[in-house]
């Protein structure tokens, strides 16, 4: 489907706000633009100073968790973390861990880690989890989750039930019958109570903020020195997980600092797990950004717990030396080459179902595979609503329970999946098992037979909420460069005002080119490789997913949609475009 192509549109007053920064001028406008669309103050946006990070103090019932953390540690009481199988959760496993056992002291044997098998023990803190905490031999007195909790308050009640004191942390939206009542504390910045200033935070962020609160408490106590080393050493996995979670980086400063400072510790190679994923990660001599840790890092610690087990990712991020480290990683690599062969075949399935329903006129796609895996889903249901610019959702048959489908939601700009979700629930109660999840993503299950009942409450609440706005892919461009205008010194400027991710994307350009060579590349082709002029300069292009005819042909002048990149090989950089699009829409002059 041919996208959309539209223009930012910067607030006049942001704009020259943002051109008295000493910016490159494109750069200026690039951040306008997303300064604009996020009502926020451009020399916000590039405040990356440790300073300013949000302290802990808003959070509803911090200091109750804190406290009984703090107590754990001191009384060296065995605890249990309890964390998602993505990234995110992943991340904040081994954020917990390393604070507790390599910050404050805690016994390493009196450290438990629980995450839920995808694939047969289902999402969060599921019955098959507690069962599994309650059979423990050395059974916790205290469990801290992380990025998981809010939905779950049956299960959290069953162990408070057993004398298990439970500290939820998460970043979920809530539902709408209310939060986990029996956890001791529920810490979560989308509670309305709430008085942190930035619900936008990822769950591994969460996690690290009780973390801030419980150091106070035992500095407090005399259990630890003040000038004991800093928690500011595990960004590179509050980073990590902050950018696979893809939540907000521009109306969240916490997370534009954060993730700024964990590419940094991540380049300088601060523990044997980034040291022994670098090579994995281009070329040796490209600076690192937060694409690395969107699709480098973000990856092979999500494919362990989408195909198996999230530990994998777990053992690997605290490895103790270089040499177990490389060792996991390659395990990692192994697992995330498999997830992307069945990632393929799926999607190849479900983008053909869903084009039938686009031709019925639908606007929400809901594809059930038969034969689908629960641990790509959410990549599938992605790749859908990318391809046809409408909320996709994926589903199929949970192993254990052939007669529940488990799906995966991923919505638009301008439609909240969990709102969506909850006007369904209330609307028809039943229709869910379980639901939960965010604005943009959201998961959940359903009794097979209720499938065609959910179709059809889905594209109709869809519709309601999305009336009168056209439904197609879209590409936002931040305005056109001139010929000659692409080079080194935009590529700085632009970098300068990262990171970039959710809501504050990658730049995007549009300027005129004559094709000079196309050829296509690739195992399976499909992508192509060009050469191009542009205002007397030869320019590379590298154009993903373009087919498999020639989207160009050699003398052509072109109108091409564009990020501008570096493309890094054994030392040396060379300036080239990553093409998004073919402009159709306009007539350009002809090129120089």
């Amino acid at each position: 489907m041919e996208p959309l192509i539209e223009a930012f549109v910067a607030d006049g007053g942001v704009l020259r706000e943002a051109e008295q920064l000493g910016l490159h001028p494109v750069a200026a406008r690039v951040l306008a633009n997303r300064a604009s669309r996020a009502g926020v103050a451009p020399d916000w946006l590039l405040d990356f100073a440790l300073r300013s990070l949000d302290p802990p103090d808003g959070l509803p019932d911090i200091e109750v968790a804190a406290e009984r953390v703090a107590r754990a540690v001191t009384e060296r009481e065995t605890v249990a973390l309890v964390t998602d199988a993505d990234s995110d959760g992943v991340n904040a496993s081994a954020v917990l861990s390393r604070a507790l056992i390599h910050h404050f002291g805690h016994p390493p044997d009196r450290v438990q880690h629980y995450i839920g098998l995808k694939l047969t023990e289902g999402y969060g803190l599921s019955d098959a989890v507690c069962d599994r905490i309650l059979e423990s031999a050395s059974r916790p007195r205290l469990v801290i989750t992380a990025d998981i909790g809010s939905s779950d308050g049956p299960r959290i009640a069953r162990l408070a039930e057993a004398g298990i004191d439970v500290v939820v942390t998460d970043h979920h939206g809530i539902p709408a019958q209310g939060g986990p009542d029996a956890a001791l504390a529920f810490v979560n910045p989308q509670r309305p109570d709430s008085r942190y200033p930035d619900p936008l935070i990822a769950g591994v962020m969460v996690a690290w903020l009780l973390l801030w609160a419980t150091r106070r408490h035992l500095i407090a106590r005399g259990r630890l020195r003040a000038d004991s080393p800093s928690l500011r050493e595990l960004f590179g996995w509050v980073a990590t997980g902050t950018v696979a979670d893809v939540v907000s980086l521009a109306r969240s400063r916490n997370n534009r600092i954060v993730v700024r400072a964990g590419i940094d510790q991540i380049e300088a190679g601060t523990y044997p797990c980034w040291r022994a994923l670098r090579p994995h990660l281009g070329d040796a001599a490209k600076p690192l950004d937060a694409s690395d840790l969107a699709f480098g890092i973000g990856p092979r610690l999500n494919a362990a717990g989408r195909l198996h087990d999230a530990m994998a990712g777990v053992h690997f991020l605290l490895a103790p030396d270089d040499a177990t480290a490389v060792d996991r990683v390659a395990v990692l690599n192994q697992t995330n080459e498999t997830r992307r062969a069945i990632e393929k075949r799926l999607t190849a399935e479900a983008l053909e179902v869903a084009r039938e329903q686009l031709r019925q006129g639908r606007c929400a796609l809901v594809v059930f595979l038969t034969d689908g895996h629960a641990g790509v889903q959410g990549i599938v249901a992605s790749r859908i609503m990318q391809a046809f610019g409408r909320p996709g959702v994926c589903l199929s048959a949970r192993p254990d329970a052939p007669a529940v489908l488990a799906g995966s939601c991923r919505s638009i700009d301008g439609l909240s999946m969990l709102d969506t979700l909850q006007a369904l629930a209330c609307n028809e109660p039943g229709l869910f098992l379980s639901y939960g999840g965010h604005a943009g993503a959201a998961g959940l299950t359903l009794r097979q037979e209720r499938l065609a009942d959910f179709e059809a409450a889905f594209e109709s609440e869809v519709a309601h909420r999305l009336r009168g706005q056209v439904l197609r892919p879209r590409i936002l461009i931040d305005g056109d460069v001139p010929a000659g205008g692409i080079d080194w010194a935009l590529l700085e400027g632009l970098a300068a005002i990262g990171p970039y991710g959710r809501e504050f994307p990658e730049p995007v350009f549009r300027s005129q080119f004559t094709v000079l060579e196309a050829r296509e590349v690739g195992a399976a082709g499909g992508h192509w490789r060009l050469a191009l002029r542009h205002g007397g300069v030869r320019l590379g292009g590298i154009w993903f997913g373009a087919g498999r005819d020639a989207p160009v042909r050699p003398g052509e002048v072109v109108p091409l949609v564009f990020t501008p990149e570096a493309n890094w090989w054994q030392g040396q950089r060379r300036l080239q475009i990553r093409v998004l699009a073919r402009d159709r829409s306009v007539a350009h002059a002809a090129a120089s």
